[in-house]
C-alpha cells in the first residue's frame, strides 16, 4: 500500500465520502486523508493537536483544499500553509463548488497550483480521480516535504 497521502479539506462530508469511493473506484493506492476544517487541516499539516502521530498521519503528497471551511476558510489556509518553510512545495488544488473569477485569482495569488470547480456526478468524480492520478501523482515530481 502507498503510504503517501492525499489530504481533502471539506466540510462537506458527504461529498468527501463520495469522492473518497470515487478514488477507491480508480484504483488510487494513496491513503485519503479527511478534515473538517481549516483550522483543522493547519493542525494536521503542523502535526498538532489530534494529529502528533506521525505515521497515522503522515504528511500529504497532495492536498484538495474547499473554500468554505469553518474556524479558517480555505484561502486563509492556503496563506498558512504557503508561509510554513517545511510546506510551501505542496500541490494544492483548490476545489470548489463556486466558479467565482475574484476567487481563482485570490486563490492564485496565495500560491494554489489549480482551481478546480467540483464535479457533480460520479463518474465525473471518478474521471477526476483518474485525472489526480495521472498527473499530480505519476508524472508531476513535487519538491520533497519534511519527513
Amino acid at each position: 500500500m502507498n503510504t503517501e497521502c492525499i489530504l481533502y479539506a471539506t466540510a462537506d462530508t458527504a461529498d468527501a465520502t463520495v469522492l473518497q469511493q470515487a478514488f477507491l473506484t480508480a484504483a488510487i493506492p494513496n491513503h485519503f486523508q479527511i478534515v473538517s476544517d481549516g483550522q483543522e487541516a493547519t493542525e494536521y499539516l503542523s502535526r498538532t493537536g489530534a494529529f502528533t502521530d506521525r505515521f497515522r498521519y503522515r504528511l500529504p503528497c497532495l492536498m484538495l483544499l474547499d473554500l468554505n471551511l469553518a474556524r479558517k476558510t480555505g484561502l486563509e489556509t492556503l496563506a498558512w500553509l504557503r508561509a510554513q518553510p517545511d510546506l510551501h512545495c505542496l500541490p494544492v488544488i483548490v476545489f470548489s463548488i463556486a466558479n467565482h473569477p475574484l476567487d481563482f485569482e485570490k486563490a492564485c495569488l496565495l500560491g494554489a497550483n489549480s482551481y478546480v470547480v467540483k464535479p457533480g456526478a460520479v463518474d465525473e468524480k471518478i474521471q477526476f480521480a483518474k485525472s489526480i492520478q495521472a498527473f499530480w501523482l505519476r508524472f508531476n515530481h513535487p519538491l520533497s516535504l519534511a519527513a
